[in-house]
């Protein structure tokens, strides 16, 4: 039990006397140097127990840890991090195990510490006397082992909870991924650069050889490894528990080793598919990106097989990445496969645009907060409902059982801004009784002023009821009679066929780039 339990422990015992002997005394009445001296106990006990040692719950951790050891924390796989903010003037780690280290101090360079082991000293001169902020992360090419047993700070000086980004983005890949043969491993890599300029925090489920379907290397496919406590050499790992972090995106890069090592492009494909579908199982509200493979599109067709595969199915927020021409062999390193610290850069730049209009501090472009009737038609009736609603200050709702729901002409068209390759249309869609909805049913987005003209077309996509946070890349779009205009934007319709009368509503309608 820890000091500060023990004191609290302490109170409540004392309380519980009082009741116990019916004292008559109030709270008031109560000794005021009896309260003092708990108050400074609390006081001591809060400080001591933010001294940096495995207890310190101002300790951050950013990674697939193991905390069942009370002395040690470990994790084993690459880009592990922990952030903490401490006083004083100075700071050590305690680690387990000889490996390569990097850390930085308040806004100070990433400094690498390569092959320590046992009480690093991480201020040799000494810092200004204040507050400071750190992170330390481990990667060494193959040897993703951290292995934390405590910080040492000055005597007296205690630590305090970091700054913490509100997003999570787990990047699932190889040795690319890994920042294999880069100067400071993931912490020079595409996945972490692209990470920290997004302000978001990141994990790296990355291991270098390795595939994604199992059976065709020594250690099991990422189909297997993905889902584990600790990385694919350790092929007796427990599950990983899902439930210590939720990733608000997830990017995922294989099938370079795949290609080398001469997987079958169908068994690749239905692995992708099923991949897919189980990471959806574990995060069911993540957006999910699938990049190309950088070198020459590998495995390029059945990857994007895969990823429609899945939005056939209704997973409309699985999105393709398309990275031809995104690096040339300027951006990679000697060995032609594995791009340099300026490639990694290059890669981060052109990802950081696609990704941040899905995270939560983006501020939305909408094509209609659907907060009023004006220039909406239906065959149903047409309302606002102001009590049900997800954004803005209402919703449009449609109540009977005609299959137009909602249609609308923007006399003036709307430039999106988005791209086909990586943009996507999202709105919420409540209904009232999915039972009643038979399947004939589509989202229309056009620039021809009309149906089927200039037109993109979607499925709605499984549905329950209540409301559906309904996600449609462009690029998994139907296209009717010409490629819409994503600049000049004049259509919009959702329709669906109906047994009986349901209220369905959408709200927050909005083009993501």
């Amino acid at each position: 039990m820890n000091a500060v339990m023990k004191v609290a422990n302490a109170i409540l015992l004392v309380l519980m006397a009082m009741v116990q002997s019916q004292c008559t005394k109030t709270m008031n009445e109560l000794k005021t140097e009896q309260l003092a001296d708990l108050s400074r106990q609390v006081t001591v006990a809060a400080i001591s127990s933010a001294n940096g040692d495995l207890t310190d719950t101002n300790i951050k951790y950013f990674g697939r840890w193991d905390f069942s050891s009370s002395t040690r924390y470990i994790s084993r796989w690459g880009g592990a991090y922990l952030k903490v903010r401490f006083t004083g003037t100075t700071v050590k780690i305690k680690l387990g195990n000889r490996s390569n280290y990097y850390v930085k101090i308040d806004n100070g360079p990433w400094l690498s510490y390569y092959g320590v082991t046992g009480t690093v000293n991480l201020t040799p001169t000494p810092l200004a006397s204040g507050t400071h902020t750190l992170s330390v992360a481990q990667g060494k090419d193959y040897d993703y082992i951290f292995n934390f047993q405590g910080l040492v700070l000055d005597p007296g000086a205690t630590t305090a909870a970091p700054p913490v980004g509100n997003d999570l983005v787990e990047w699932i890949g190889d040795s690319i991924t890994a920042g294999y043969t880069n100067s400071q491993a993931e912490v020079s890599d595409y996945a972490w650069v692209c990470s920290e300029a997004m302000g978001t925090e990141h994990t790296q489920i990355a291991y270098p050889g390795i595939c994604l379907v199992s059976g065709f290397t020594t250690n099991p496919g990422m189909d297997v490894g993905y889902f584990k406590l600790q990385s694919p050499n350790n092929t007796a790992s427990p599950p990983w528990d899902f439930t210590r972090y939720t990733a608000k995106l997830v990017v995922i890069n294989l099938g370079t080793n795949d290609n080398n090592k001469k997987v079958p492009a169908t068994t690749f494909q239905s692995t992708m598919t099923t991949f897919l579908a189980n990471v959806r199982a574990k995060y069911p509200g993540a957006e999910i990106f699938v990049m190309q493979c950088l070198k020459n599109g590998i495995m390029s067709t059945p990857t994007k097989a895969a990823v429609k595969a899945r939005q056939t199915a209704g997973d409309g927020k699985v999105i393709y990445i398309n990275t031809t021409n995104w690096v040339t062999s300027a951006d990679y390193n000697p060995d032609g496969l594995h791009p340099s610290n300026d490639g990694h850069k290059k890669i981060a730049n052109l990802l950081n645009p696609i990704l941040s209009p899905y995270l939560s501090s983006a501020t939305p472009f909408y094509l209609d907060r659907c907060d009023a009737t004006t220039g909406w038609a239906s065959s149903n009736v047409l309302s606002i409902n102001t009590a049900d609603k997800k954004e803005g200050s209402g919703a449009l709702q449609s109540t009977g059982s005609s299959s137009d729901e909602f249609k609308k002409v923007f006399t003036t068209p709307i430039r999106t801004g988005a791209s086909a390759a990586t943009g996507s249309i999202q709105f919420w869609y409540y209904v009232s009784d999915v039972s009643r909805l038979s399947s004939s049913n589509q989202i229309e987005v056009g620039s021809g002023g009309g149906a089927n003209v200039k037109e993109y077309n979607w499925k709605i996509g499984t549905l329950v009821n209540g409301w559906n946070l309904i996600t449609k890349p462009i690029s998994a779009a139907g296209i009717t009679n010409g490629t819409p205009d994503l600049n000049a934007i004049n259509w919009i319709r959702i329709y669906h066929a109906k047994t009986g009368s349901v209220t369905t509503r959408i709200d927050g309608l909005r083009i993501i780039p």
